[in-house]
């Protein structure tokens, strides 16, 4: 706005008047500002959820995808979730970004719900979108929260196979007291059950079982009662749909025999075995011995742990020691080792670990080794690499997977330091060196104006007169550089200071004019009596005009030309 004043004018009684006049443009400036004041404040609109499509089906055990797209709304990032659903649903990505008013995401539901499956049937479902980015925006009353917005979507699930069948069943139909009996417990379908295990003798056992799908599982147990067992088992699909299945089996007295084996060692090795602590021969891979023992008596067998191998090959059992009360078959299993052997070189310069028998096909490392590690005055190893039977390896540590023997060695290279000492001159080349390599140094002369400080020659464990030398590092090493003070620039300096002054004084005093002279009176004119004064002369070198009688010019010195 501006406001102007005309020149004073006066009322009728007297009195000043002001007089206030609007420019168009403060006018239109103040009309909008009002109008922005006073309307009501605007509210964006609510954020739009889709869902595409809107509806599918899929068999049981399988996976879907929708796209989520949103547009609108009040927040540029939006956080998601779905609800409705008893699986899994996820969202790529979440939150959903919407910078340019619109994102979309993938929401992928699995219909595998362990232990079992998605029921068949439909699944209505709700995806919601919920400002991610800024605390809630005001909204009027009544009016939809522009931060968050939902959709609706269906999935239909179609069962998949058969209804559910089950299935209960031993390795054997007769056992000897003792005898280990498996049971095998099978089901179509996903399913959770009861198995009741009856015996002849004292209450029913009953074990809870959860079957995944397509697979079965087994549970072991003791033949100990004398005569006839009874097995069944009652299941349902986790949907309502159930299934039962029984079976029987016998157990009768005896001894029992009790059969070895080993597994996981070559035909050419072979095991000790003793039983309750008294040898009982060998056993070799692939062969198997049978042990008699009267019934209701308790041995302990045992087998050597490790078998020996070629060199770095051995052969480790867990578990080498069993303890037998029935008619059974047993195998003790050997699982192959390979050992693994961390050193550095020079032995000993540094502790490295990780070293030891691992299990064929274990991924295995050494512990990491320090780039450098100090040794005596002057003297410390710089790690190069890792060696792995004799080949260089990447990295550190070093990893490796247990397929054959290996040895791991760091190799360290001995390094030599050079101290290069100097008071002047930015010395050059202290550091570490290694071993047998050529050191070279220097220093840059001469040094300092206009006192000057003159590289004199090398001393310590170097000799010369150079700045630059080099030195063979056998060892630690140590150079000094001598110097020399020169005061010759300083001299030149004040000799040149001295010409220049005098030739200044010397300018000065062949520029500085010659005292005035006094003009001399000339004779009255013989016509009219009157003095006759000489004309004013000029320089001809710069044009300055000088007072009459003057010989030389008063700017340069110049003679003047007398008329």
């Amino acid at each position: 706005m501006h406001i102007k004043y005309s020149p004073i004018p006066r009322n009728t009684q007297g009195s000043l008047v002001r007089s206030v006049r609007y420019s168009k443009p403060a006018f239109l400036v103040l009309l909008i500002t009002l109008v922005v004041i006073l309307a009501p404040p605007a509210f964006a609109s609510p954020v739009s959820v889709s869902i595409t499509p809107t509806t599918q089906a899929i068999p049981q055990g399988t996976s879907v995808s929708y796209t989520i797209s949103l547009s609108g709304g009040a927040a540029t990032a939006f956080s998601l979730s779905v609800s409705g659903l008893y699986g899994s649903g996820s969202f790529s990505p979440n939150p959903v970004s919407t910078p340019a008013g619109s994102g979309s995401a993938t929401l992928t539901v699995g219909t595998t719900s362990a232990p079992g499956l998605y029921c068949a049937g439909v699944y209505p479902f709700t995806v919601t979108a919920t400002n991610a980015t800024d605390g809630p925006l005001p909204s009027p009353p009544g009016a939809q929260n522009p931060e968050t917005g939902s959709a609706t979507g269906t999935l239909t699930v179609v069962q998949v196979g058969p209804p559910l069948a089950v299935s209960v069943s031993t390795d054997k139909s007769t056992y000897i007291v003792g005898d280990t009996v498996t049971i095998t417990i099978s089901a179509n379908r996903p399913a959770e059950g009861r198995l009741t295990i009856s015996s002849p003798t004292g209450s029913p056992s009953v074990f809870n079982y959860q079957l995944p799908y397509g697979n079965s599982i087994t549970k072991t147990l003791t033949a100990s009662s004398i005569g006839q067992w009874t097995l069944s088992f009652q299941a349902d699909d986790f949907c309502g749909f159930g299934s039962s299945a029984q079976t029987s089996f016998t157990v009768t007295p005896n001894t029992y025999d009790v059969s070895l084996s080993l597994s996981g060692v070559p035909s050419q090795y072979s095991a000790s075995v003793q039983v309750d602590g008294q040898p009982q021969g060998s056993i070799g891979g692939g062969q198997i011995q049978q042990l008699t023992f009267s019934l209701n008596t308790s041995h302990t067998i045992s087998v050597d742990q490790y078998v020996a191998g070629t060199q770095g090959v051995r052969y480790y059992c867990a578990q080498n020691s069993l303890t037998v009360t029935s008619t059974g078959s047993y195998t003790f299993s050997y699982q192959t080792q390979y050992q693994f052997i961390v050193q550095t070189d020079p032995s000993g310069v540094t502790p490295v670990t990780g070293g030891g028998w691992f299990p064929a096909g274990t991924g295995v490392q050494s512990s990491q080794v320090p780039q450098s590690v100090a040794g005596g005055t002057g003297t410390r190893y710089a790690f190069k690499g890792w060696l792995l039977n004799g080949a260089p390896s990447t990295g550190n540590p070093v990893s490796v997977t247990m397929n054959q023997p290996y040895t791991a060695t760091a190799k360290y290279t001995t390094q030599y330091q050079l101290v290069v000492n100097s008071a002047y001159g930015n010395p050059q080349g202290t550091g570490y060196y290694d071993n047998g390599s050529t050191a070279q140094f220097s220093v840059t002369t001469p040094v300092g104006f206009p006192i000057q400080q003159i590289f004199v020659q090398w001393q310590g464990d170097y000799t010369g007169t150079s700045p630059q030398g080099s030195i063979v590092m056998d060892k630690p090493h140590v150079v000094t550089a001598a110097w020399s003070t020169s005061y010759l620039p300083l001299i030149v300096i004040i000799i040149i200071a001295a010409a220049i002054v005098g030739a200044l004084l010397f300018w000065r005093r062949r520029g500085k004019p010659p005292p005035e002279t006094k003009p001399t009176p000339t004779s009255e004119t013989a016509t009219g009596g009157a003095v006759a004064t000489a004309q004013a002369l000029k320089c001809g070198k710069c044009g300055s005009e000088n007072p009459t009688g003057q010989k030389y010019c008063t700017n340069c010195g110049e003679a003047l030309a007398q008329s």
